[in-house]
């Protein structure tokens, strides 16, 4: 087995020394320490490169969780010969990933401060030069009640008046974020506030609960809503955004992903969803000059 210091293995890769050590420092290169050392072995370095050279053939999407956006990768799948991955880890989560560069791109939505919609969360969580923001869609989210809304509820707030269960989802997701601002526009002491213990990790999780008389009422979309034969009270009409890195927007893999975001070829199952409005679908809202 070749042993390699710093110097050699930059040599090897052709890659500056320093951003060697930036790599070493973000564990995404394959090294060891002996007193105190950093040093690489050849053979695992050749088989990283290998690794990376088969990941750079594939999409790695970071993602809010969204029945549609996965339909529709679902279909770029069987056409593609490069497949497409999604984790599915909310929002905060997946800008997270694509900031470190274990993602291609990520699927979000992040409400400001004020809980409007803007490009704000390029400035919270990225650099906005560094990415490309193209507009998928918009979606409707709201209050998940029971088929035929037993209780009367006509807004959120209602929910924690009339003491309600209501299962709350996993932090970090967008929606989660959309929760928390209503709780403090409606100034509802969560303490006292029948939330359950556990938090739904998806808007599929947190309709079931309800359509499961697990809960009495949950929030999400229109159309999961719908799916599951529940009533839905609109609250909110938020976009769809997908994040890319910049310097791979130009690149052949980029461009044949989002060649699938074109209206006139998408089936027309997919072009009239319950809850979802594309007719902003697949442009580009935000390219650094």
């Amino acid at each position: 087995m070749q042993i390699m210091n710093t110097k050699e293995v930059s040599a090897y890769l052709h890659i500056n020394e320093k951003k060697i050590y930036q790599l070493v420092k973000d564990s995404q290169i394959p090294f060891t320490r002996v007193g105190g050392k950093i040093i690489f072995a050849r053979e695992i370095i050749d088989s990283w490169i290998h690794e990376n050279t088969q990941m750079n053939k594939c999409l790695m999407i970071s993602a809010s969780d969204d029945p549609l956006f996965r339909e529709i990768v679902d279909l770029y799948n069987k056409k593609s010969e490069n497949p497409a991955y999604i984790a599915t880890v909310g929002s905060i989560n997946a800008l997270n990933l694509l900031k470190s560069g274990k993602a291609n791109m990520s699927c979000v939505h992040v409400p400001d401060q004020n809980s409007e919609y803007s490009l704000s969360f390029l400035d919270r969580y990225l650099n906005r030069d560094g990415y490309v923001v193209i507009r998928l869609f918009s979606r409707n989210q709201g209050i998940i009640l029971p088929q035929g809304n037993p209780e009367n509820i006509k807004s959120f707030k209602e929910i924690f008046s009339k003491k309600l269960r209501f299962i709350n989802r996993n932090p970090g997701s967008g929606t989660r974020i959309i929760i928390d601002h209503l709780l403090k526009a409606d100034k509802i002491n969560i303490s006292n506030a029948e939330i359950l213990a556990d938090n739904a990790l998806s808007h599929m999780g947190a309709a079931m609960s309800v359509l499961k008389e697990e809960a009495d009422a949950a929030f999400g979309l229109e159309h999961v809503a719908n799916l599951m034969g529940l009533s839905f009270i609109p609250v909110v009409e938020e976009p769809f955004n997908l994040v890319i890195h910049a310097e791979q927007f130009e690149t052949r893999l980029i461009h044949k992903f989002v060649e699938i975001f074109d209206q006139a070829t998408l089936p027309l199952h997919l072009q009239n969803q319950a809850g979802y409005n594309i007719s902003t679908m697949g442009q580009v809202v935000w390219q650094p000059q």
